[in-house]
């Protein structure tokens, strides 16, 4: 009997379904699996900070100097009753000094909150001359706003200290709402501008037709349009005033202190009250994560609105 003769063109390879190895589906899980591997690894070597920052704020002072390290612990609160009402215990050696953190908070708020609100008006207007007018040396004032973000910092510090001096603004919070201008602008103007410039032009000579001025177009078409980046580059311009310390730090004095400056006060020349300290640490960070928990869908929204162009 002959051996069979293989077909021309044909191959004596198995069919693809009964190759030896692993199938597409179960390649696609291990690349799922692996995946979420990382990601869980990520976000665990991410979060550990915060959650060890959490957990020594309910910790007692002689739990936190424990050696070897104390995992398991009595919690207290004892720590946030310091820190949000000024109840010191006598459990620790800082016990005598009283760090105002409630004033400092609402000073944060006042200044954070004045900022972004300035900064937003005066920005968008920035940004929409940039994006929609053809001046001359447009680019030139777009890098003189990005300018301000890389400058060493004490580039302003010391001629503005010494103006301040001279003018009351000094310790004051409109001088540290004006001060925080050099950090909320620039950013404001250069995520704005990217949304602005997103909006199809059709529309500005549309309503140009219809006699509209330069500002009803900023009011009625652009901010409408651009309301998810808005709401997106406030909450990042107010986490940036916010987290500043530089700025009160030498600007400012007690009736301006930020929480940020607050928090380093627990610090004595015997003893850091750690337990307070990340009590406070943790206040601070409290207002930032709501504001980010209400407005994550516009900040989602809005950070991916300007990408592609059109």
């Amino acid at each position: 009997m002959q051996a069979p003769v293989p077909i021309a063109g044909s191959s004596s390879r198995p069919p693809p379904s009964t190759r030896p190895g692993m199938s597409r589906k179960a390649r696609e899980r291990r690349n799922h699996a692996l995946l979420h591997i990382g990601l869980i690894i990520y976000f665990t070597v991410s979060l550990m900070p915060f959650v060890w920052t959490f957990l020594t704020s309910l910790k007692q002072s002689r739990d936190v100097a424990a050696a070897p390290l104390k995992i398991f612990f009595q919690p207290t609160l004892d720590n946030y009753r310091a820190v949000l009402f000024n109840q010191y215990s006598d459990d620790s050696a800082l016990a005598r000094v009283r760090v105002d953190i409630p004033g400092s908070f609402m000073n944060s708020l006042i200044i954070a909150g004045g900022a972004t609100l300035l900064a937003m008006l005066l920005g968008n207007i920035a940004a929409f001359a940039l994006a929609r007018y053809k001046m001359p040396e447009r680019e030139v004032y777009a890098f003189f706003f990005l300018a301000f973000r890389f400058a060493p910092v004490f580039v302003f510090i010391i001629p503005m200290f010494l103006i301040y001096q001279e003018i009351g603004l000094y310790n004051t919070h409109l001088g540290m709402i004006l001060i925080s201008q050099v950090i909320a602008i620039p950013l404001i103007v250069w995520v704005m501008r990217s949304f602005y410039e997103s909006i199809p032009p059709e529309l500005f000579d549309s309503a140009a037709l219809d006699g509209a001025t330069r500002m009803q177009m900023l009011r009625q078409i652009a901010l409408p349009l651009a309301a998810p980046g808005l709401a997106a580059t406030a909450v990042l311009a107010f986490i940036a005033c916010w987290n500043n310390f530089v700025f009160p730090f030498l600007l400012g004095a007690k009736q301006t202190q930020t929480i940020t400056l607050a928090t380093i006060t627990f610090i004595g020349y015997e003893e850091v009250a750690w337990g307070m300290m990340t009590a406070a640490a943790i206040v601070t960070i409290v207002p930032e994560l709501i504001l980010a928990m209400l407005v994550q869908k516009h900040i989602v929204r809005g950070l991916t609105y300007g990408a592609v162009k059109e």
